[in-house]
Formats: C-alpha cells, sequence, structure tokens
C-alpha cells in the first residue's frame, strides 16, 4: 500500500484569478513543486489525487490537472493508467533535510527523498591530527587517524565539501579506502562494521567562501557565497569520541530542522 498518497494534505488555498499575472494552473504547479520539495515525498511514492488537490487549492479539476500536466511533462511526475500519479524525480532544488534531533545519515535523508549523492576529489588518507581535531577526538596532536575529504554531490551537483577525521583505533587507512563509498558517509561505514556509534554534539556557524578559498575552489564557486558550516563530533556509547567531521554546505543544498518538545509550562498569576 502507498504510504504517502493515502494521507490528507493541507494546502493553502489559491486565491481567485492570476496573482501577479501568473495564471492559475501555473501557482498550482510551484504549489506541488513546494509539496514536493518539503520531504514527504520521495521517488516512487503517490501524489495526492486530483480530487483532494481540487478541495485543497479551491480550484477546478481542469485548472489542478493543468498544472500537473506541466510537471509530467517536465519529467518529474508520472501519470499510471488506473493508479493514480507518481513522483518520479524531485523537482531541482530538492535538498537533504535533517532534524537535529535524531542522529542520521544524509545518506537516510536521501534515500527518504530518492536523491542520488556522490562523491568527487575523494582523499583518503593516513594522516596526524591537527589540534582541532586532536581537542575533539582526545587524542594527541599528531595522532594517527584516517582522514576523509570530499566535494558531496547531489544529483549530480556539488553540495558541500566534507573532511572527517577518525582515529585508526577505531577504524584502519586501508579498511577505509576498500569499504568507503562514494554515495554514503562515514558514519556509515563504522556503523556496518559494527562501531558502537551513540550520540553526536554539532555546532552550526553561518561562514562565507570565495572562488579564491581553497573550499570554494573544490566546489566551483565563480563569486562568493554564504555557507553553512557543521562541526560535528561522533561519540561511541561509553562517551568515548570516534570521528570528527567538518560540512560546508552550499545555500540551498540542507534545510535543518529541530522538533522541541514542551517540558515545564510556568502558569501566570
Amino acid at each position: 500500500m502507498d504510504r504517502v498518497g493515502e494521507r490528507k494534505i493541507r494546502l493553502r488555498p489559491l486565491g481567485p484569478g492570476s496573482q501577479g499575472g501568473e495564471p492559475l494552473y501555473l501557482q498550482v504547479e510551484r504549489r506541488m513543486e513546494d509539496l514536493l520539495l518539503g520531504g514527504r515525498y520521495k521517488a516512487g511514492d503517490r501524489v495526492p489525487p486530483e480530487a483532494e488537490l481540487v478541495d485543497s487549492l479551491g480550484v477546478s479539476r481542469v485548472t489542478v490537472r493543468a498544472g500537473l500536466a506541466r510537471l509530467v511533462e517536465r519529467g518529474v511526475l508520472e501519470r499510471r493508467q488506473g493508479s493514480g500519479t507518481f513522483l518520479v524525480r524531485p523537482p531541482e532544488g530538492s535538498r537533504l533535510q535533517s532534524g537535529l534531533e535524531r542522529l542520521e545519515t544524509y545518506t537516510v535523508h536521501a534515500n527518504r527523498l530518492g536523491l542520488g549523492l556522490g562523491s568527487r576529489e575523494i582523499e583518503i588518507e593516513a594522516a596526524g591530527a591537527t589540534a582541532e581535531e586532536s581537542a575533539a577526538l582526545e587524542v594527541a596532536e599528531g595522532a594517527p587517524l584516517v582522514r576523509v575529504s570530499r566535494v558531496l554531490l547531489i544529483e549530480g551537483e556539488p553540495a558541500a565539501w566534507m573532511v572527517d577525521a577518525v582515529p585508526e583505533v577505531v577504524v584502519g587507512v586501508e579498511e577505509v579506502r576498500e569499504r568507503f563509498r562514494p554515495d554514503a558517509m562515514v558514519l556509515d561505514l563504522l556503523v556496518s562494521e559494527g562501531v558502537p556509534v551513540g550520540y553526536s554534539q554539532m555546532s552550526i556557524a553561518a561562514v562565507t567562501i570565495g572562488p579564491g578559498d581553497r573550499i570554494g575552489e573544490r566546489l566551483g564557486l565563480a563569486s562568493p557565497s554564504a555557507a553553512l558550516s557543521l562541526t560535528q563530533t561522533m561519540y561511541l556509547t561509553d562517551g568515548r569520541p570516534a570521528q570528527w567531521s567538518r560540512d560546508t554546505f552550499l545555500p540551498g543544498k540542507l534545510d535543518l530542522h529541530v522538533v522541541r518538545e514542551l517540558f515545564e509550562v510556568r502558569k501566570l498569576l
């Protein structure tokens, strides 16, 4: 049974007529793109039926059908006789989405969204820990570790510059060279090898990178750009550091969100 297409959706109704000269069917197309980019759908999922979209958007079936037809023409959606309309690939602008409250790899997020991950300029080396790495991993400066750096690709386009460092006592360089997959994360490798990763701590900062910077050059920037820098330390279940990483994402390539629960309310007097 389809897991997504059976859910009821809530979309803000479109206003009567066109907005800013844009026909309603184009507004339907954009609204559907927003829905598909929201992370609820992955390739192969059935999108809401026309009747449900008519009720949610407050427009005619003809208008909804015209908007969906444009997505079908672009190869985003596919109509299957007697079954409904299905997502073939996410629209351009799809991005990874990470909930900060759970430790999941980008591989999991990409699979959920139906996005293809890859890597280029992969470097896997045995190296000595830098001052920053030694502080995070609680090892001596210069201690042996495995460092993996690369450009992360989303749907073939550069999305982030990634650097991961793991002490050699956790995993060896030859093992990483043999087992590392360009479409996965170093954390995926550690977990698959039975390393008992338990939790992580992350700091997030906004940075600026330019074409003359090492990262900007690797990402192919032609002009300065804002970026999102995520520095993270993974810990074993016994509390020992197992991996340090720094990921620098280009704008629009990663959405971060967190679910917060209300634990205490102070009553007003």
